[in-house]
């Protein structure tokens, strides 16, 4: 692994942890589940992204309530 690679690993961490920190374990999960379907070895499906989409809108509305 380079050295860009580890920076730009560690960028991605800090901003997922400062996401968490202010909006809650939400954040973190949403992440998470793009990641994962990003690495999967055919892609997400439409249901995939239209669940990520539904996902990321809850996640705002709670964040926008607190």
């Amino acid at each position: 692994m380079t050295a860009a690679e580890i920076s730009a690993i560690l960028g991605i961490v800090g901003t997922v942890v400062s996401l968490a920190e202010k909006y809650g374990p939400e954040a973190y999960d949403t992440v998470l589940s793009a990641i994962a379907q990003s690495k999967s070895g055919t892609g997400p499906s439409d249901a995939d992204i239209a669940a990520l989409f539904a996902k990321c809108q809850a996640d705002n509305a709670a964040i926008q309530a607190s």
